[in-house]
Order: C-alpha cells, then sequence, then structure tokens
C-alpha cells in the first residue's frame, strides 16, 4: 500500500498545484516532490535505487522542456518513457530466455522445481504483461496529448491498477475454463 502510495502522490500533486496555480507550479511542485522523494531514500537508505534515479532523472528533464516551453504534455510523457523502456526490458528478457515472472517466482520459492510447462505459462504470462503495459503507454500518450490533466492523473494511477485487475481477474478465468476443459 505505501508502494501504491508513494507511486501515487507526485502524480495528484501535480494535478491538485497544476489546477489551483497553472501548469508552472503544477511542474515545479512534482519536480520538487521527485528529488525530494530520491533525497529521503538516499537518507534513509544510503542509497537511491536504479528506478527511482531514472524516473526522477525523467520527471526533471522533461519537467524542465515543459517549463520552457509552457506545456506539461512533455513532463506527461515521463511514466511513457518508463514504461515503454520496461517492455523492452521484458521483451529482451524473454529473447534470452528468463522472463522476469520466471525469476522472481524462483527467487520467492527457489526450492521449487520449475519445468518446461511452468516455464511456458511464464513466458505467456510475462508476454501478456507487455501488452497490458503497451497498451497503458498507449493510453497514457493519448491522454497527455488529448485529455485532461484529471484524466490523465486517473489513467496514469488509480486506472493502471484497474487494467491490472482487470487482467489479473480475466488470467483467473481462463486458468479455470483451462483445467475444466
Amino acid at each position: 500500500m505505501k508502494t501504491l502510495l508513494m507511486g501515487l502522490l507526485p502524480v495528484i500533486i501535480f494535478w491538485f498545484f497544476e489546477e489551483k496555480f497553472g501548469t508552472f507550479w503544477g511542474l515545479v511542485c512534482a519536480m520538487v516532490w521527485g528529488v525530494g522523494e530520491a533525497s529521503y531514500e538516499y537518507i534513509k537508505d544510503k542509497k537511491v535505487q536504479k528506478i527511482t534515479i531514472i524516473s526522477t532523472a525523467l520527471v526533471v528533464v522533461l519537467g524542465g522542456v515543459s517549463l520552457l516551453l509552457d506545456k506539461s504534455v512533455y513532463f506527461k510523457f515521463s511514466p511513457v518513457v518508463i514504461e515503454v523502456v520496461f517492455a523492452v526490458f521484458l521483451i529482451w528478457q524473454i529473447k534470452k530466455g528468463s522472463p522476469m515472472l520466471l525469476e522472481m517466482a524462483q527467487k520467492m520459492r527457489p526450492n521449487t522445481p520449475i519445468g518446461d510447462v511452468q516455464k511456458r505459462v511464464f513466458n505467456r504470462l510475462t508476454k501478456a504483461l507487455i501488452v497490458l503495459i503497451l497498451f497503458h503507454s498507449i493510453l497514457l500518450s493519448y491522454y497527455a496529448l488529448y485529455g485532461t490533466t484529471g484524466e490523465w492523473v486517473f489513467w496514469k494511477g488509480i486506472g493502471l491498477y484497474v487494467l491490472f485487475l482487470a487482467w489479473f481477474f480475466v488470467e483467473f478465468v481462463y486458468q479455470k475454463l483451462k483445467r475444466r476443459f
């Protein structure tokens, strides 16, 4: 729950300040929040995770471009860039033969043997995850370009989790039906 909140807070802060005080202050507050979040992580853990560094750098760079051009659309593309890079990373892992979901399962249960059937399932799930992430990137791109900030915030935050829940539900039903027939 803490991770969910930490991911949504910068978006909500941007939206709130943009609505109340305009694009300039929305961007400034989002950039300050991003740098503050990375600083807090460093103070707390004496290190900063790579994903935090990358996302903070994107927020600051694309936020700076948005400030210079007085258009928040560039800032709104930072999660799209992160998601596309993540999808490419997942594709690369499939090509090298070790999908991320399989690696995560092996770390969670290192003594459980993984056979060919499980490998195929994790491979299929990883491919479905890639499709979901790319679909979400397209949605975010659309709302960054043509939607309101509120619509973009919905799809950046809650909308992503709704898509994941829908995917889990469809996967659950698929697995139940597959076992039945």
